[in-house]
Parts: C-alpha cells; structure tokens; sequence
C-alpha cells in the first residue's frame, strides 16, 4: 500500500515538472524579441545613405528615415524597461522597416542626383571653358580696361576651382563657382565687344585718311607712309601702290589715339616726316620723327583739359617716332611704331624729311578682321 502511495508521488511529481517545463518553454518562445536582424539592415542601409552624400542630395528622405531611426531606438528602450513577458516590439519592427526604406530611397536618390549633375555641369563647364577660349583668342592680346582682365583672371580661377571640385566628385561646390565664373567672362566679353564695337565705328574716317595718303602718293609721284594698327601693318607707297609691307610693332596701350604724354598709345592721325635720325642721332638704330602733336592733336588735349578728361597737370607729349628695334613679336613702345632694323634699312632709303605718315586702327570693319 505504502509503496503503491509512493509510485504515485512519485508520478504526479513528474507530471507536475513536466507540465512546469513545458509551460516555461511555452512563456519563453511566447515572449516577444526585438527584430535584431531588421535593425542591423536598417544601420547598414543608413551608412550607405550617408556614404552617398544623401544628406547633400537627398536631405529630407534621409533625415525623414534617420527620424524613424531615432524612434525606433527610444520604443527599444520604452520596450526593455517592461517585464519580459509584457515587450512588444510591433512599433519597434515598423519604425526600423520605415527607417530602412527611406534609407535605400536616398540612397537611390542621391545616386541619380549625382549622375545628373555629373551630366549637367559637365555641359556648364564646358560652356565656361569656351566663353574663356573666345576671350583669349579675341582679346587676351589687346590692351583693354584693366577692370575686363581682372574678370578675366578671376574668371579663369574659378573656373579651374569649379573643374578640381568636379573630377573630384564635389558637385555642390561646382556649380555657383562655374555660375560665377561664366556670369564674370560674359561681362567682360560684352564689355570689350561694346568697345571695340564704337573703337570700329571711325572705320570711315581712317579709309578715307589712308585713301588722301595713297592719292597723294600717286599725284605726287613721292612714297607715302600707312600704318594699319590691327593688322599691325606698315605699308610703304611709291606713287599710289604699295612698294613694301613691313611688320610693325606699337604701344602697349596702341587701341586708340594718344592723349596724352606717358600713355604709352600709339597715335592716329595725319602726320608727315620732320626728321631722319641715324647712328648717335637716336638709341633705335634708325628713326622716323613724326610732328606729332599736329593741330588736330592740340586741339583735342585742350577741349579733353577743359572738360577735366585729361588732367591739368599732364602734357600732351611728342617724340613719336617710325624706329628700329622691332621685331620682338609683341607691342611694346612707348607710343612709337617699331620696325625690324632690317626694314628700317629699306624704308628710310625711301622716304624723306616731308612723307606723309597716316596712323589709323584699321583698314577693316570688325567682322572683316576676325581673330584679333
């Protein structure tokens, strides 16, 4: 009987750790887990969000999905202060998920973004670097304001800064450095094209300078002196025709007339051959003195004192000289015209004290000359 109480203790004791066993396993699979798996695709999908420059190209999306993040990880402390068996991650997992996919759609979004602008600003700045060729075929050799090469010049550096920040990938900082240099290059283009629009305008006035000299030459039976500036031309006429063709060599500043002493611009005008210089007579080897200032230049100077254009102070200089030394390849007299020694061999055979000497910008209209 005794032991026949005691199997069944001993039965009842079994059943009751089983049942005990079995009901712990049962709570601890019932409880809930945090979506560890989620949350470590979530970090991933974020870093590579960010490895992208989303925060430059897809700012909201990733902010939106690292908003979730962050109220994904305050519901995971909210959820581990509560007893075990009474977490709920259901918000948890749905905040995580909506962090994820915001994440891979900035992502998404900054990629194209940056495929577009790699297009884009490709096209900017090649539109930058051909405004920048024009000015330098067209004006970079001319003495022009200095306000125009200064654009120029910083327009240049922002355009290199704009094309380094680009083969670096640097969009953001591409486009208002390459706005700005093209914004700089077109004004100044603009500028000088204005210039050299009403510098042209006289055209007229020099053709028919240059046809009294040729006709002069032709009556006289004499040579006659032309010089064509843009062309950087000095022509020699022996009774109408021209007799040679020399290079020639100006001023610095040789866009314009002179106006002044220490300028440094060649003059334009109807001059003539006051005096031959050789050996000690002058430093240039040989030289043609012109009488300028003639009347015409007189009469300027004063009118352009009066109106305060010119200061008081200045004088209106002279010493304009047709001389030897040239052949340099740039312009770099003080006003003078330069010829190789050369050429001034052949052309101060030919000519006298009394030869007509006409200075004029150009034989050409503008869009005649073309490449200046």
């Amino acid at each position: 009987m005794k032991k026949r109480r005691r199997y069944r203790g001993f039965i009842l004791l079994f059943v009751f750790l089983l049942l005990l066993v079995a009901g712990g396993y049962f709570l601890f699979n019932a409880a809930a887990t945090p979506p560890l798996e989620t949350i470590n695709r979530c970090q991933l999908a974020l870093s590579k969000a960010r490895s992208s420059e989303a925060e430059l190209y897809a700012r909201d999306l990733l902010m939106d999905g690292e908003n979730d993040w962050r109220d994904a990880m305050l519901e995971w402390k909210i959820q581990n202060i509560k007893g075990y068996f009474s977490r709920d991650y259901t918000l948890l997992n749905r905040l995580v998920k909506q962090a994820s996919a915001k994440a891979e759609a900035a992502y998404k979004k900054s990629i194209a973004v940056k495929d577009s602008l790699h297009h884009d600003l490709a096209i900017v700045l090649a539109g930058v670097e051909d405004k920048l060729t024009e000015y330098e075929k067209q004006y970079s050799a001319l003495p022009l304001n200095r306000q125009s090469r200064q654009d120029y010049q910083t327009a240049k550096m922002l355009y290199l800064e704009a094309r380094e920040a680009y083969e670096r990938g640097n969009y953001n900082r591409v486009g208002p450095k390459a706005e700005k240099s093209r914004t700089l290059i077109q004004s100044s283009i603009r500028q000088n094209y204005g210039m050299l629009r009403s510098y042209f305008s006289n055209v007229s006035k020099w053709r028919q300078w240059a046809n009294e000299t040729i006709e002069w030459s032709k009556t006289n039976n004499k040579t006659a002196i032309v010089v064509d500036k843009f062309a950087r031309k000095c022509y020699l006429y022996s009774q109408g025709a021209i007799l040679r063709t020399f290079n020639a060599e100006l001023g610095i500043n040789w866009i314009g007339g002179k106006k002044h002493k220490g300028d440094k611009a060649t003059p334009e005008g109807k001059y003539y051959i006051t005096k031959k210089k050789s050996k000690k007579g002058t430093k240039y080897y040989k030289a043609l003195l012109i009488n300028y200032p003639n009347e015409t230049d007189k009469a300027r100077f004063a009118e352009e004192v009066r109106k305060g254009l010119i200061s008081r102070r200045a004088s209106i200089g002279g010493l304009i000289e047709i001389h030897g030394g040239g052949g340099q390849g740039i312009n770099w007299t003080d006003g003078c015209v330069a010829l190789t020694n050369g050429d001034m061999d052949n052309i101060f055979d030919l000519t006298e004290v009394g030869t007509p000497v006409t200075i004029i910008g150009s034989l050409k209209h503008y869009e005649e000359v073309g490449e200046l």
